[in-house]
C-alpha cells in the first residue's frame, strides 16, 4: 500500500513529466488534423496529438487484456485436460 504522502509525490512527479515533440506532419495525417480542427473536434494540434495518444493507449490496454484472457483460457483448458 502506498502512503498518501508518497502517492502525492508520485502524482507530482507524473504531472511534471514533459516531452517536447517538434515535428512536421504531412500527408493523410495532416489532412485529418486540419479536418478535426475545422470541425471543432480538437482545440489545437497539441490537443489532437494528446487525444490520439489516449486512443492508442486504450487500444493497447484493450489488446493486452484480451491477450491475458486468452492465456488464462488456455491455462484453464490445460488444467482441465490434466484432470481428465
Amino acid at each position: 500500500m502506498v502512503s498518501r504522502a508518497k502517492q502525492g509525490s508520485q502524482d507530482l512527479k507524473e504531472e511534471s513529466l514533459r516531452i517536447r515533440i517538434n515535428t512536421v506532419i504531412v500527408g493523410e495525417p495532416a489532412k485529418w488534423l486540419l479536418e478535426w480542427k475545422r470541425r471543432g473536434l480538437v482545440t489545437s494540434y497539441t490537443d489532437a496529438i494528446i487525444q490520439a495518444l489516449r486512443v492508442m493507449h486504450e487500444k493497447i490496454v484493450e489488446q493486452d487484456l484480451k491477450l491475458i484472457q486468452l492465456r488464462n483460457m488456455r491455462e484453464v483448458e490445460e488444467y482441465s485436460a490434466l484432470e481428465v
